[in-house]
């Protein structure tokens, strides 16, 4: 994949020279340059199968010894908040700025190995972009600021807030039509049986009614399981998330219905459930591939080591025995 990605930037790379130098008329010039730019867009906008989240602020992962370790090269960077008044500024974490020096270089790293970054905004705390910037067009505007950091077209909106859907979904489709942005809904699923809430379904409505392409990526953490095989748990839960995005894409076959949806569970112990071991985790990749689900991402790869396995949520180890990067290691098979 590095190698196919860094063929594609190549050639994109040798078609904006062509057209920068072709001939003396500006308008030729120009428009062979738009041309090329729009080939490399649409090169870009394939989304990775496998993209696990990093807190990219913590500092508790180096990009280079996991893709050294696992072959492991996309990642979606977590998370990208208002700053810490409020206000419709991007910054990481709620505190960090956008463009910090710090960041910058382990998205560089990524990029050095032809990988992936997808921007992640929202999560479970802090002061949402969403909610923060009250028009679309300054959404719109905080949404580009932080993938243009990034140098990334591929926007992950993680809602575990009360939003307003509406403005948000105008924004979104207004930044796919100006610049052709992959957008995933990540979303926090109540169970096996019950999906997503009536609240959640009616973001997804908001989002087939602005026209917004979306995939699905629902989190199968942190509920209570019926199922004694955890594993099991999680496949039944998408199974449910399926049904309730089928319930809105009403036109689109199953098959089709399956490729909108990704997944993303919690590695080690959770808040409730669980815990996901490898076992449990190679369970729900396998019905993944199966299905033909679009995607696959855990939280987080800062956890992936057994330095704690004292039973207890962290942010910086899984809670359970295992060797470093073991789930960063299972994942890349997915396809």
């Amino acid at each position: 994949m590095p190698l196919k990605r860094a063929l594609v930037c190549a050639a994109a790379t040798t078609l904006l020279l062509t057209a920068a130098c072709s001939g003396d008329d500006d308008s030729e010039s120009s428009s062979d340059a738009t041309a090329s730019a729009s080939a490399s867009a649409t090169a870009s906008s394939e989304l990775p199968a496998v993209a696990p989240y990093v807190d990219i602020v913590s500092g508790t992962v180096d990009v280079d010894e996991v893709a050294e370790s696992t072959s492991q090269t996309d990642f979606t960077l977590a998370f990208v908040l208002a700053d810490s008044t409020g206000s419709c500024t991007p910054t990481w974490g709620g505190k960090t700025a956008i463009d910090d020096t710090t960041v910058a270089s382990e998205i560089a790293k990524i990029d050095a190995l032809g990988g992936t970054s997808i921007v992640s905004t929202g999560g479970e705390t802090g002061t949402y972009l969403e909610n923060a910037c009250t028009t679309s067009d300054a959404l719109v505007t905080a949404y580009e600021t932080a993938l243009d950091a990034a140098g990334s077209n591929h926007l992950d909106v993680d809602i575990e807030q009360t939003i307003t859907a509406s403005t948000v979904m105008t924004a979104l489709a207004a930044l796919q039509k100006a610049r052709s942005t992959t957008v995933t809904l990540t979303l926090p699923v109540g169970g096996e049986s019950v999906g997503l809430t009536d609240t959640e379904i009616s973001i997804l409505q908001a989002a087939e009614d602005a026209g917004v392409e979306v995939t699905v990526n629902p989190m199968v953490m942190n509920f209570k399981a019926t199922e004694d095989d955890w594993g099991s748990a999680m496949t039944t839960a998408t199974e449910s998330v399926k049904t309730d995005v089928a319930s809105v894409w009403t036109d689109k076959s199953e098959t089709e219905i399956y490729a909108m949806i990704g997944v993303t569970p919690m590695i080690g112990i959770n808040g409730s459930g669980g815990p996901t071991t490898t076992t449990a985790a190679q369970t729900l990749l396998t019905w993944a591939e199966e299905k033909g689900l679009a995607f696959v991402r855990f939280w987080s790869v800062n956890r992936d080591n057994g330095d704690c396995t004292d039973g207890k949520v962290a942010s910086n180890c899984s809670g359970i025995s295992q060797t470093d990067y073991a789930f960063t290691k299972l994942f890349t098979s997915f396809s």
